[in-house]
């Protein structure tokens, strides 16, 4: 396999390592053992594609994209409903994660005809806070922490939402690589010179 083709090998491994997390009981030991390396291979791929030359690709991007939503997916309907939370926690997550896919991508579907998804700063650190999610909760278990750590995540959550909205609603052509909502006139700047 060449080198450059490692950090989408990752991210395939993350989506195929959803297949056994959707299936098995969560959060037994063989659970979080598996959940933490999906985890990883997040943080890999994505130091892989910007140290190897010529690594990064749209379809890396989508692969990655693909699989943070897969990951994701199976901490809100998978380990969250059989972890000790409260109730409307688990069901503001899920509210979230609509608005995410169906606002953001919608809009920059309407706006671009293409699905756009971004990698930004603050998502890919809502998605660290996710994947600590699960591994606190095996360590901790349920309780205020667990519970207060959920508030912050939501809220965080929903601000990244919103962050993605403005960001796609202001781009002038669909910029996945953007990493924040500060970049946003550097973009349009690029697209404008080009």
């Amino acid at each position: 396999m060449k080198l450059k083709y490692m950090p989408n090998a990752f991210s395939i491994a993350r989506i195929l390592l959803c297949i056994p997390l959707a299936i098995l009981t969560p959060l037994t030991f063989l659970y979080i053992i598996l959940f933490a390396l999906a985890a990883i291979t997040d943080t890999i791929d994505g130091q892989l594609a910007r140290r190897i030359k010529d690594a990064k690709s749209e379809l890396g991007a989508t692969l990655d994209s693909i699989a943070d939503v897969c990951l994701v997916s199976i901490i809100i309907f998978a380990i969250m409903p059989s972890m000790q939370i409260w109730s409307w926690l688990w069901i503001s997550y899920v509210c979230v994660l609509t608005l995410k896919v169906f606002a953001s991508t919608g809009i920059g579907y309407i706006r671009f005809k293409e699905i756009v998804s971004l990698h930004t700063i603050s998502f890919k650190i809502l998605v660290t806070f996710l994947f600590c999610y699960p591994i606190l909760y095996y360590f901790i278990g349920a309780g205020l922490f667990i519970n207060i750590f959920s508030v912050v995540v939501i809220v965080c959550a929903l601000l990244i939402v919103i962050e993605e909205i403005l960001i796609i609603s202001t781009l002038k052509q669909p910029e996945r690589n953007i990493k924040s909502i500060f970049g946003v006139r550097a973009a349009n700047q690029r697209f404008k010179a080009s």
